[in-house]
């Protein structure tokens, strides 16, 4: 007992470690249920050769890797580490999932209209792929913020640092691939990352100033 409490001296907070441990549970399941597919969506980050492979599997099967709530789930738990009550942390992932479905069902309405659903099935997955994966990551690196022995404003920075880098990788990627992928427009690219990326970005900063 006297171990545990010096692990985890925020003793009215015992839904946080159990967040953990439901993530973590759910994280094993997806790594030994689709074992090729979990490690193949890791390299989809940096290669668009396993992207284009792990897009066309995806699509001719049912059995789809939901890594998308992996991000939603930890990411929430990042915004409320200041004030973690559940309250707020249900309220983080009602936000944020409600984003991301906003954000799926235009892009799905956008390629409907413009009658490419073909080309806009490639955005779709670009503009997801890296929140899946950073959900793997981002997962030890919050379980550090809550429980490691290094101070939090620290890790709290250092998660910032990361998520910066990967979201300025994620639209230089895309950019890339809109102007030497001749399956992307270069056109709905543009337009897209203005839309969903950029102008939440610029929102949610005013809000906080």
């Amino acid at each position: 007992m006297d171990l545990i409490a010096n692990l985890n001296p925020s003793s009215s907070a015992h839904w946080v470690f159990i967040a953990f441990v439901l993530v973590l549970a759910y994280l094993a399941f997806l790594k030994f249920r689709y074992s090729n597919q979990f490690v193949l969506i890791l390299k989809s980050s940096f290669s668009q050769k396993h992207a284009n492979q792990f897009l066309r599997e995806e699509s001719n099967s049912s059995h789809k890797l939901y890594l998308l709530p992996v991000f939603i789930l930890t990411f929430a738990l990042i915004l409320c580490q200041q004030q973690p009550t559940i309250s707020q942390y249900a309220l983080n992932i009602f936000w944020i999932g409600l984003f991301f479905i906003t954000k799926y069902f235009c892009l799905f309405f956008l390629g409907f209209i413009f009658e490419k659903n073909y080309l806009f099935e490639e955005v779709i997955f670009q503009s997801f792929l890296y929140e899946k994966v950073i959900g793997v990551v981002l997962f030890p690196l919050t379980l550090i913020l809550f429980y490691g022995p290094f101070q939090a404003q620290i890790i709290h920075e250092v998660i910032i640092v990361f998520l910066v880098i990967v979201l300025v990788y994620k639209w230089l990627r895309m950019l890339y691939l809109s102007f030497f992928n001749s399956s992307l427009p270069k056109a709905h690219i543009i337009i897209y990352l203005c839309t969903f990326e950029i102008l939440p970005l610029i929102i949610v900063a005013k809000r906080l100033c």
